[in-house]
């Protein structure tokens, strides 16, 4: 699974005693046993009540023991567990081992049942039950640090839930599910250690919103465990001894662990009933299909909505509403009955929606105008969003002005967005209706007028208003303003921040900030990287020329703070100064948008490499990157990544860049001092009340070679050493504690700037993680499979192989299937493993030993 971060919002923690519910209740043959985290005091949950808590990742973030976290309250208001770090691949894992107050037993009943009470986090978090192989009190299964630990566990992410949600066996095969399970849901996981000849089956269900009725997910419904009973490691259940829990950035919770064991009453049978898809009032009648382990009959029952059922034929009514299956299998003298399994779908009425749809350039606005000293093409963008987009569609976006009606297209970028190319013939006002054609003729229709004029003069928009960013009101706050639309008007742009402090003050420490907008492509780019000063309030410029392609038209940005509590208060306006700049047009793409570890002993260069290719018109190209380092303290290695000076290294094909990721503090870049604080020390890339350091590369030399490699490449020379993944760390000997967190890491986003006399529509870009490409084993030594986690997706494409260097050594077809590559010729390092097809590119690092 990949993890990703966001902000860290640190808790404020509380200390009570509150009374312990526990209960261990003899039921016939069974034996049940619940916890539900009463019994501790609020605060971090290591070292209470035996909880043992690892670093996952990175994050200075232990679980917490309160009655709520932000918006998320504990499902029966009393005590839960919540995790909030977010940032820097932020991550931790706790376990629970058996003891008198906690007294289950994974090793002999027949059927295990866990149950547990989870709100699932963005990134991802994961809950299950296994074996802590060295002894150290933790069972964390993917920890480079515990390489033999493991068991079963079943993972939930609100982040592509259709890839993440997933049971991961004892042998490390992922099984994936696909249930809407947001908010609070009951799961419990069965475990019958008697099926497949000791192999073992489990099953999941899930109780959405805990109200009492159990689902079956039928993605996971006796799929065999692959046990190896004997074999004394995690695929024998004989030596499990704990329950674990992990949450990955985001909030994260749980409560009410329950685990029941009970001999078996006949032989256990599941029912595989697959999810039903959503789908039109119009769709014709169909079979449903459904079959139980035992290949005894599964009965259907319609218990709601609007579907009428004949034998196993379902037919829908034409109405639209919400309609539930049931699907049961009673037993026999051999077979003990199935758990009933659900399924709901929804019959949605195509003529009952409508395209969300705006029009987005030229914007609607007071005296809308498009600046062109001469008449040239401009870019036509529009936003358009339906609602069930499982079965409703937009089917065309078109465009009508002066007379003519051409059809927008999407580029490929799947956001939402469209755009077209249209040039006006003369200067003076006109008319443009922009139409969304949907599923079942349904059509959105909105107009604007506007005047082309070649009457330029300096602009100044204002955007988000003393806008007030706190825990007590909005950590991010979101909003479309509008721009003029132009070209070749505006030689400068500069945009002015002014951060002003709330009643009550300032926030008292240094806070990361982030100003995105959206691209006409519908994609967030990062303009401002801004870090709070030390309890003051201060004045900020930047230009942001380069983005001019972005500042047009109405346009979606937001603003955020990680801010913990009086927050600050923010103020956004642009000044267009007229002028003609060097070339008429530029586009702006995303290459990296991550916070990336720095000196993780298992991963010291997490960035991912790339490809690219230029457009053919581009005349002139920039590299922009922001990076700032973050995460110091006794626990990390010489106080990286913040106090730590370092020079990395950009390197596009044979020629390197370097990077000296370091700035003067005192005096402050932007001016803004005196501050509380040690406002004054030097940082990495930034320093607190100050716009973030901006790098800039000339990449024109390159914009006529094909397959540009490009890599970001941190400072090899760096390794923490007090951080969980190295071997030799050893807490009160090489470093405080090796687990506390928080270590060092970079906030990194980087942005490839195109400019020509053209106008840019590209459609050859990269799309991350298109093709779902997965490689293992990595590192490898002899061979290495290529697979794609992609399901039921059609793949044509290049696979291409680089050194580091760029010498290509190795080049294929791929249809997408398992294949397995020969690198037993390859030389020791690092190689770039590139696929490509006509529109998407995609780029993996493989380390061969």
């Amino acid at each position: 699974m990949e993890w990703f971060f966001k902000t860290p919002n640190i808790m404020k923690s509380i200390y009570l005693s509150v009374i312990f519910l526990f209960l261990s209740i003899f039921i016939q043959a069974q034996i049940v046993n619940e916890y539900d985290f009463n019994s501790l005091s609020e605060g971090d949950l290591n070292g209470q009540d035996n909880w043992q808590t690892i670093l996952h990742t990175s994050g200075p973030h232990d679980f917490t023991i309160s009655y709520s976290v932000g918006s998320v309250a504990s499902p029966d208001g009393t005590l839960a567990i919540f995790y909030n770090g977010s940032g820097g691949g932020y991550g931790r894992t706790a376990t629970r081992k058996t003891s008198s107050n906690f007294d289950f037993d994974l090793t002999q009943a027949d059927i295990i049942e866990v149950e547990i009470d989870m709100h699932r986090n963005w990134w991802g978090m994961f809950f299950g039950v296994g074996f802590d192989a060295d002894g150290d009190g933790h069972i964390a299964p993917g920890l480079a640090s515990e390489p033999d630990d493991g068991g079963i566990y079943f993972t939930i992410s609100s982040y592509e839930p259709e890839t993440h949600n997933k049971v991961v066996l004892p042998s490390g095969e992922e099984v994936i599910y696909n249930v809407d399970n947001s908010g609070w849901c009951r799961y419990k996981l069965v475990m019958d250690f008697t099926a497949n000849d000791g192999e073992g089956a489990v099953a999941l269900m899930f109780d959405p919103g805990v109200t009492g009725e159990w689902v079956a997910i039928p993605e996971i419904q006796g799929v065999n465990m692959g046990l190896t009973p004997g074999s004394g490691d995690m695929k024998d259940r004989s030596v499990w001894d704990g329950v674990f829990f992990h949450a990955q950035g985001g909030t994260a919770a749980y409560d009410n662990i329950k685990i029941t064991q009970s001999a078996s009453n006949g032989e256990s049978q599941y029912i595989d009933f697959a999810t039903i898809d959503n789908m039109l009032t119009t769709h014709e009648s169909f079979e449903l299909e459904a079959t139980a382990t035992s290949n005894l009959p599964v009965v259907f029952e319609v218990t709601d909505g609007p579907a009428t059922l004949d034998g196993n034929t379902l037919s829908l009514t034409g109405e639209a509403g919400m309609v539930t299956i049931t699907a049961n299998q009673a037993g026999d003298d051999i077979w003990a009955p199935a758990q009933e399994v659900t399924q709901t779908f929804e019959v949605v009425d195509a003529t009952a929606y409508t395209a969300d749809l705006t029009i987005r350039r030229p914007a609607d606005y007071d005296n809308s105008r498009v600046y062109m000293t001469e008449l040239n093409a401009i870019l036509i963008v529009a936003s358009a969003y339906i609602e069930h987009p499982e079965v409703l569609h937009i089917d065309k976006v078109s465009y009508t002005i002066e007379g003519a009606n051409e059809v927008m297209t999407e580029k490929s970028w799947g956001t939402g967005y469209y755009s077209s190319e249209w040039t006006p013939s003369d200067y003076g006002t006109y008319t443009m209706t922009i139409t969304a054609e949907t599923t079942g003729g349904m059509s959105s229709v909105q107009t604007v007028t506007f005047e082309v004029t070649d009457e330029i003069a300096d602009v100044n928009v204002q955007t988000f208003d003393q806008v007030h960013i706190s825990t007590s009101t909005q950590t991010t706050v979101i909003d479309n303003f509008a721009f003029p639309t132009y070209v070749g008007s505006f030689d400068q742009i500069i945009a002015y921040l002014d951060v002003t402090c709330p009643s009550g003050g300032c926030d008292a420490w240094d806070r990361v900030g982030h100003m995105y907008a959206k691209a006409p492509n519908g994609e967030w780019v990062e303009i401002i990287r801004y870090i709070t000063p030390y309890g003051v309030a201060c004045d900020h410029n930047i230009e942001v020329t380069d983005y001019s392609s972005i500042f047009q038209g109405l346009v979606e940005m937001r603003f955020s703070i990680g801010t913990d509590s009086h927050g600050f208060v923010v103020d956004v306006n642009f000044d267009f100064q007229e002028g003609t700049p060097p070339y008429k047009y530029s586009w702006v793409k995303t290459l990296w948008n991550k916070t990336y570890p720095f000196g993780d002993y298992d991963n010291l260069q997490p960035v991912e490499p790339l490809v690219w290719n230029f457009e053919s018109i581009t005349e002139v190209a920039k590299l922009k990157i922001f990076n700032t380092g973050h995460g110091w303290g006794p626990s990390n290695s010489q106080n990286a990544a913040e106090f730590y000076e370092a020079t990395h290294k950009i390197k596009v094909n044979d020629t390197d860049f370097d990077q000296h990721l370091w700035v003067d503090c005192n005096p402050n870049p932007d001016g803004c001092q005196p501050q509380n604080g040690t406002w004054y020390y030097d940082r990495a890339g930034w320093c607190p009340g100050s716009i973030g350091a901006m790098y800039e590369y000339n990449l024109t030399p390159f914009i006529n070679e094909s397959n540009a490699n490009i890599s970001y490449e941190f400072y090899p020379g760096y390794v923490d050493y007090c951080h969980p993944n190295h071997p030799e760390c050893v807490s009160g000997v090489t470093c405080d504690n090796c687990n506390e967190g928080f270590n060092p890491h970079y906030i990194v986003s980087a942005y490839m700037v195109s400019f020509g006399d053209d106008l840019f529509i590209p459609t050859g870009e990269i799309q991350e993680d298109y093709f779902g490409m997965q490689l293992f084993p990595n590192p490898s030594r002899y061979s290495v499979q290529l697979t794609s986690n992609k399901q039921n997706h059609y793949i044509d494409a290049n696979v291409e192989i680089y050194t580091i260097g760029g010498r290509l050594v190795n080049v294929f077809t791929w249809d997408g299937e398992a294949k397995n590559i020969d690198i037993s010729q390859f030389a020791e390092g690092v190689y770039i493993v590139s696929i490509s097809s006509e529109k998407y590119r995609e780029v993996k690092r493989l380390l061969v030993e």
